[in-house]
């Protein structure tokens, strides 16, 4: 993680996004939203597992982007990951009407 977050983090720092319209948090889940519109393309349209990885590596970016756009350190994201590891790992797997299962936090 450290490596793909000095990346990220050095490419804010070519393009001098730090306090622009860039690290916005609006624009950056509208950009999001554009990339992960791109997965399901490539996706339901049975694409190669090439352009699919290469999709969820756009997202990755924009993810890791976020963090260094928020200022959250290493140690920071760490921690947060972790305890929302716990958190999932203690979920329930549920059977849903359509026959698929799910583990979420199902609330009634």
């Amino acid at each position: 993680m450290e490596k793909y977050y000095q990346a990220i983090a050095d490419f804010h720092k070519k393009y001098k996004m730090k306090g622009t319209n860039n690290e916005d948090m609006t624009f950056r889940l509208n950009l999001l939203i554009e990339e992960l519109g791109e997965l399901a393309q490539a996706v339901t349209k049975g694409k190669l597992r090439k352009e699919v990885i290469e999709e969820n590596i756009d997202l990755l970016n924009l993810v890791i982007g976020n963090f260094v756009s928020l200022g959250a350190g290493l140690d920071e994201i760490d921690k947060a990951f972790w305890e929302k590891h716990e958190k999932i790992m203690n979920r329930k797997k549920k059977k849903l009407k359509s026959g698929k299962y799910r583990v979420s936090e199902f609330r009634k």
